[in-house]
């Protein structure tokens, strides 16, 4: 049995590479996303709690597609769900100043 010989890959390079008449264009680049806001901070829990103690089930019905925004969401920020919850109840309640 032979040994195979290695195909000659040096036409590939991109120095060398030439695009094909009939390959599109690149689309173009994005445009820039505008500036992340902060996110606030969220509040403290009580001194005699913390934030996996004396916690109790919430349970309700949501669309599927707002439970894939909501966990994406969550996984994107590197947060727990039930700390982006508390952290969206949190900004909630800064823009409305505690208001209902």
């Amino acid at each position: 049995m032979t040994k195979r010989v290695a195909p000659d890959l040096s036409k590939l390079l991109a120095a060398t590479a030439v695009p094909m008449a009939d390959a599109a264009a690149l689309p173009p680049a994005p445009a820039a996303k505008p500036a992340a806001v902060p996110r606030p901070a969220p509040r403290a829990a009580a001194p005699d709690e913390t934030a996996t103690a004396n916690l109790e089930n919430l349970n309700f019905k949501v669309p599927r597609s707002f439970r894939k925004r909501f966990r994406d969401c969550a996984y994107k920020a590197d947060l727990k769900h039930n700390e982006l919850l508390f952290a969206a109840l949190d900004a909630w309640e800064a823009l409305n100043d505690g208001k209902n």
